[in-house]
């Protein structure tokens, strides 16, 4: 991560002239053009490793990746993209579950230069590749927030686009919800700002459709909430309990006040060590309340309970998992190979449900050399499903809880064997589970994924992605469709 000081608002970066190299999909002559339309350098990698977190998708060779320094290079990307008939995925994170930040039939645009972060007048203005951490430090330094994940790595703009939970969620609302103004360049090369009374239907269309799908966003307004101080609990149990508590924390996690937002987890370490079953949870009020509020969960059998108070960055740090370690430790990125799935549930759990669940976590465990695997439960309600369904693109506003499934793992040997599990887990749970799926945990697995994504929202996206890019310029393998 870079060391800018997010205090400025630096959306350019320098940028310098790469050597002609050799694309498989290009000519030299589209190279030669792509070049010289914009400021930005532009490359052609062998592989994917500088572009994707996930290190599964390394070996994918996109045709070019052109590292914009502002919105004119994305503009004129566009333009030249449009000329030689050329595919084209923004980047900004890369952290897709998918590996839909690079390509092997395309140019992928890298937004890593727009990174800025702005404050001001209740709003932060933001760069799309901006890393969760670094917003989070400028939004803190002012008194106030914006929902969004823990992975202080993830970059805001994916995020964003394709809805954006974390654990200020249910007081707060998604990042997506959050989203008052974007810039905009649709595939027709055109910059358009859009919000809530210009440009509405695209507006629309980027809280909560989808990163990527309907033009490259450069730039993101995001209302932003007064915060100081919060307090939080951890919860743990014998995996004997697990089944107890599971029931226990699906009564009370997504209906409890919605100040509160909270996530179970079962859990592997791969190694020899026993399964284990423990929650945590965000509360902006006092701890003392905090611990009147989780009695039933510390009620289950053998509980042990940990609560806590402080400053708001502080809790940053700590989701994120680098308290100990402060911003250095959060600025590292440490890549992996993984494979992860999602559900949402509509109704509770009953006990066949949690004991193939504990039963699938079970089996994953007593191989070292096979890796981890864990099952993340998100409550939902609150600010999360207080809006319409319709109200925005995304659709899922009358869940309880999400489910992510999660495998990570080693050699190619343990990614086999990681893929079997976690496809195992999940047809295992296809009787309890609502048939829909969280966007930005994306499956490229997944039949059905338009509508396990987008629902009844479906129909309009594939109407407005018509309007905005009826070439289907910004295409990947589980990007929406143009409307026939």
């Amino acid at each position: 991560m870079a060391s800018l000081d997010r205090r400025d608002f630096l959306f350019g970066a320098a940028g310098g002239v790469a050597g002609l190299g050799v694309s498989a999909g290009l000519s030299r002559r589209a190279l030669r053009e792509l070049r010289a339309a914009v400021r930005g350098r532009v490359t052609v990698p062998g592989g994917s490793a500088a572009l994707v977190y996930n290190t599964r998708f390394d070996g994918r060779r996109p045709d070019a990746v052109v590292h914009v320094r502002d919105t004119a290079d994305v503009a004129a990307a566009v333009r030249w993209a449009n000329r030689f008939d050329v595919p084209l995925v923004a980047r900004s994170g890369g952290h897709s579950y998918g590996g839909y930040s690079t390509t092997t039939d395309g140019v992928v645009l890298d937004l890593s230069a727009l990174r800025g972060v702005r404050v001001s007048g209740g709003r932060a203005t933001v760069g799309p590749a901006a890393k969760l951490i670094d917003v989070q430090r400028a939004l803190t330094r002012h008194g106030v927030t914006v929902p969004s994940g823990s992975c202080p790595t993830v970059g805001i703009g994916g995020l964003a686009l394709g809805g954006g939970h974390g654990l200020a969620g249910r007081r707060f609302g998604l990042t997506s919800d959050n989203l008052v103004a974007a810039r905009v360049v649709t595939a027709d090369g055109r910059v358009r700002h859009v919000d809530a009374g210009t440009n509405e239907d695209l507006y629309w269309a980027c809280r909560g459709g989808g990163g990527g799908n309907f033009g490259v966003v450069t730039s993101m307004t995001l209302r932003t909430h007064r915060v100081s101080r919060a307090a939080y609990f951890f919860v743990s149990w014998p995996w004997s309990q697990a089944s107890e508590a599971i029931a226990a924390w699906q009564r009370f996690a997504p209906h409890a006040p919605a100040a509160l937002t909270s996530i179970l987890s079962l859990g592997t370490t791969g190694g020899s060590g026993a399964p284990r079953v423990s929650a945590l949870g965000q509360y902006f009020g006092g701890e003392a309340a905090l611990r009147r509020l989780v009695r039933p969960l510390a009620a289950v059998g053998g509980a042990h309970l940990t609560t806590g108070t402080s400053g708001y960055f502080t809790m940053v740090l700590r989701w994120a998992g680098c308290l100990d370690g402060g911003l250095p430790a959060c600025h590292r990125s440490t890549r992996s190979s993984f494979y992860a799935k999602s559900d949402y549930f509509d109704r509770p759990v009953g006990p066949r449900g949690r004991a193939r669940m504990i039963d699938w976590i079970e089996r994953r465990q007593g191989t070292p050399s096979l890796g981890s695997g864990a099952l993340l439960l998100d409550a939902y309600g609150g600010a999360l499903n207080r809006p319409a369904a319709d109200a925005t693109a995304f659709v899922h506003r009358d869940m309880l809880f999400s489910l992510q499934y999660l495998a990570y793992f080693g050699g190619s040997a343990a990614g086999r064997a990681s893929r079997r599990w976690i496809n195992g887990v999940w047809h295992a749970l296809r009787p309890h589970v609502s048939g829909e799926a969280y966007q930005n945990y994306i499956d490229p697995d997944l039949d059905h994924w338009q509508r396990a994504y987008y629902g009844s929202n479906l129909h309009r996206l594939r109407a407005i992605k018509k309007q905005v890019d009826p070439d289907f310029r910004f295409r990947f393998r589980q990007a929406i469709p143009p409307a026939r």
